[in-house]
């Protein structure tokens, strides 16, 4: 029965309760969308069917890409290799500056044409050279039964995975979501309530709460995105906030990207920096791979 679910996209979730009168609560971010028979959340990939909480875009995808890993942006984990990028559709956030706005808002089904099956992921990353795969392009946590599922079938053949995400997801899914990750990119939207409440639809303590939750309670490399949008998020005095709150809760060896700076290659094949000589933290494995900034798209139903 699973597997025929599995193949129609449908599935169901286990990160939901009914509510009293009559409607069922998703719980897997804090938004907590509580729906009617028929209703789909604001993520719109988690809807209401038969009483219950169901995925609705297992095994589909709004595309596969091999990209270099410092687009995601990581540039402390693998530097140098390539990994398999996908995303699905819908997002629970509602940020108005969105880039990835014709997935992440989505609303139509039939932009998520292709489909594979987590093992098809995974053997694909093998064959194409990746050492990891990248759960992007809208969030994960918002598909996390899929991203499992990928993570679990990737393992075995050394093929890790990241989470490209805005951390905006409730404690007991974080803890099942994080413990199949390898590396995180956090988008740590700005340092201020009204800012993620006017501009992102959101809060900021619960993104805050999986920041801190990843680096003292997993093995998750981890690194921050911050988007600087001039005159709403870029003040030196949020910024220093935001920087001293990063060192003093995460630690210095957290990488923090500005997403307008895009760094030169800084590191030699041994984890040092080649103008210091300083050791820097970070996920490596011999030499830099040679992947460079080249992006491959991949058609996946090739890997069947």
């Amino acid at each position: 029965m699973l597997e025929s679910a599995k193949e129609s996209g449908v599935v169901p979730t286990k990160y939901w309760h009914k509510v009293k009168d009559g409607r069922v609560q998703c719980d897997v971010c804090p938004r907590a969308c509580k729906l009617h028979e028929g209703q789909q959340g604001l993520c719109f990939v988690r809807a209401c069917e038969n009483g219950e909480i169901v995925l609705t875009t297992y095994g589909r995808s709004s595309g596969f890409c091999v990209d270099p890993i410092e687009k995601k942006p990581l540039n402390h984990f693998l530097p140098g290799t390539p990994v398999l990028s996908f995303g699905t559709a819908g997002c629970n956030l509602a940020c108005k500056f969105c880039q990835n706005w014709d997935m992440s808002k989505s609303r139509e089904m039939d932009i998520l044409a292709s489909r594979a099956t987590p093992e098809q992921l995974a053997q694909a990353a093998k064959t194409l050279g990746c050492r990891s795969i990248a759960y992007t392009y809208n969030d994960p946590v918002i598909f996390m039964e899929y991203a499992i599922d990928v993570a679990k079938a990737s393992r075995p053949l050394g093929i890790k995975s990241v989470a490209v995400t805005a951390g905006y997801i409730c404690e007991e899914p974080r803890a099942e979501f994080f413990q199949y990750m390898d590396a995180a990119n956090v988008d740590l939207k700005a340092f201020t309530e009204e800012f993620y409440y006017k501009i992102s639809g959101a809060h900021l303590q619960p993104v805050l709460d999986t920041l801190l939750y990843i680096k003292h309670h997993t093995d998750v490399w981890l690194e921050i995105t911050t988007l600087l949008i001039p005159g709403e998020n870029d003040s030196d005095e949020e910024l220093n906030e935001l920087t001293a709150w990063i060192a003093g809760q995460l630690g210095a060896d957290v990488p923090l990207h500005f997403s307008a700076f895009h760094p030169d290659w800084n590191l030699t094949n041994d984890g040092h920096c080649k103008f210091c000589g300083s050791r820097c933290a970070g996920v490596f494995d011999g030499p830099p791979g040679n992947w460079g900034s080249k992006r491959l798209p991949v058609r996946i139903a090739d890997f069947a």
